[in-house]
């Protein structure tokens, strides 16, 4: 997390250096059947290469899409909050930041709420897929807040969640109120290293609100926090000794997952399509 946080600052350094440009709107792909919506891991953010370098991006949407044989239109944004796609401007770790200096991969000038609405409204027929992954941005801006001090996070979490919950809720709820009546499938993030209590436990009660609001609005829960879990027993639970992150040249590893580790989260809910 703390990786996101620096590589977060850098951009909004470059966005206060060149002034925050507001992105011009594209038309709507329309030969689409899967809106793939969420932060950098849905984006295939890769922090080896050079930024906003897409070809060089590849999210587990693009290899879902290969899988399930739907052409994908990704409107994820790096560093986007479960708030910052409902409200533009709301705290994120770094999508204004990204989209003032980079592009996404479908672009768009309001918030990815808005985005998801039009391409509804263009494609509602078409679309038998939207999958999306928020959250753990939400549990950065909260260490972010505290200086990453755990006592204070600890304390902030309750409202934290209480403010995910009615994220997800506004969310899910849009995407239901345009009539779309098929499958949603969220996930459940996985942890970098499932022997730290800290990082456990904070995403055990934020995949728990995620299970408690999906019911009400039949979306399915894909348990990637679980595959990856299942992934890293043979290496000391442990996401980075398992090669499922990108690996730093100074050895330790970033947040992102790897080919490896996007395919698992692409193949967890491909599992669940096929059922």
């Amino acid at each position: 997390m703390t990786k996101i946080l620096n590589l977060s600052a850098r951009l909004l350094g470059l966005s206060l250096s060149l002034g925050i440009a507001s992105g011009v709107a594209g038309e709507i792909p329309r030969d689409t059947r899967y809106l793939a919506l969420g932060d950098s891991i849905s984006f295939g953010f890769n922090p080896l290469v050079p930024l906003g370098d897409l070809n060089q991006y590849t999210g587990f949407p693009e290899i879902l899409s290969r899988i399930i044989h739907r052409k994908v239109a990704n409107a994820s944004c790096f560093g986007e909050s479960s708030g910052s796609f409902l409200v533009l401007n709301a705290p994120d770790l770094g999508c204004q930041a990204w989209r003032a200096n980079f592009p996404l991969h479908v672009p768009y000038s309001g918030t990815q709420m808005q985005y998801t609405l039009d391409y509804l409204k263009a494609n509602l027929k078409k679309t038998d897929l939207i999958t999306i992954d928020l959250g753990g941005n939400d549990l950065g801006l909260l260490l972010l807040s505290c200086n990453f001090d755990v006592s204070c996070a600890r304390n902030g979490l309750g409202a934290a969640l209480a403010a995910y919950a009615q994220n997800l809720m506004a969310i899910f709820g849009a995407i239901r109120g345009t009539g779309y009546t098929g499958p949603i499938i969220a996930f459940t993030p996985y942890a970098v290293n499932y022997n730290d209590p800290v990082e456990v436990g904070g995403l055990m009660l934020l995949n728990g609100t995620l299970a408690q609001v999906a019911p009400a609005f039949n979306v399915t829960v894909a348990d990637v926090f679980g595959a990856f879990l299942a992934a890293d027993i043979p290496f000391g639970n442990n996401s980075c000794a398992a090669g499922l992150l990108v690996q730093l040249p100074n050895g330790t590893c970033d947040t992102h997952p790897t080919l490896a580790g996007q395919t698992l989260i692409a193949q967890t809910i491909a599992a669940l399509i096929a059922k």
